[in-house]
């Protein structure tokens, strides 16, 4: 039976179902293995409730590595965060390609490339993986990397197991891409995964407008072993909405849900 690995970005749920050592200890009793995004200040209580903390976000949403003029001012940061994460025992920075301002993707991936290439040294120093995300442009207009092609580009420039991508199938399926192609062809590429239902970014479903029941178990019989992190806003009760998510994914992973017989490909 797969143990599918589930993580919580603090941001979608802190406070939302306790706050302090209480919310870490709540995730623990529900079977979360990690939790995202978590502030310094809250580092020990997580631990202390057993959750491993994967990565933290670095700057560069909106003015990112896809403009050479932005280097100057982002690398540094980059590579502070790297230091960071490094002595928090965080393997995974979190960084971004900017927004696009008319550039046109092919200039963009090379000046992403010859950025995160100039923090690939560092990131082998700190024992840190540069996570490279991609994100709709619906919540975030004029995102440049809008699409899991622009991230396999940046990547298959560089070649290096210190740069891999975090694959959010809520933003890639609602610009259209398909997810579990995807993720399942590009396995070595991609270091993290995250979900939510689209178009509101609620909880994810077996059956929904993305078909989690069919989704996950191609990337899970493909061989994808890391965590899928539930980044989503909870609209009903955040605790049911957790914990039904939770299920859900694990029954599609060993394909026990009720929806199992039925699922397509």
């Amino acid at each position: 039976m797969t143990h599918l690995k589930i993580s919580v970005p603090d941001w979608c749920f802190y406070s939302k179902l306790a706050e302090g050592p209480r919310y870490y200890e709540l995730l623990g009793s529900l079977g979360v293995d990690g939790v995202e995004m978590v502030p310094p200040e809250r580092h020990a209580m997580a631990r202390d409730a057993g959750l491993a903390i994967l990565n933290q976000s670095g700057p560069g949403m909106q003015e990112g590595l896809n403009r050479l003029e932005n280097h100057a001012r982002l690398l540094p940061q980059i590579r502070e965060s790297l230091g960071s994460a490094a002595a928090a025992a965080i393997p995974l920075v979190i960084v971004f390609s900017g927004n696009s301002a008319g550039q046109a993707d092919a200039e963009g991936i090379e000046n992403c490339r010859r950025g995160i290439e100039a923090l690939l040294p560092d990131a082998e120093r700190a024992g840190v993986i540069l996570g490279f995300e991609m994100l709709n442009t619906d919540d975030h207009p004029d995102y440049q990397a809008c699409h899991g092609s622009y991230g396999f580009a940046v990547a298959a420039g560089l070649g290096s197991p210190r740069f891999k991508l975090v694959y959010d199938i809520y933003h890639m399926e609602r610009m259209g891409d398909d997810s579990a192609r995807d993720i399942a062809g590009n396995l070595g590429l991609i270091a993290h995964l995250h979900v939510a239902e689209r178009p509101r970014r609620d909880k994810p479903l077996a059956k929904g407008a993305i078909r989690y029941g069919s989704i996950v178990p191609v990337i899970v019989n493909a061989g994808y072993d890391g965590f899928w992190g539930l980044e989503f806003i909870p609209r009903g009760d955040p605790l049911s909405d957790l914990r039904e998510s939770i299920g859900m994914l694990r029954q599609a992973a060993n394909g026990s849900g009720p929806w199992a017989a039925s699922r397509t490909q």
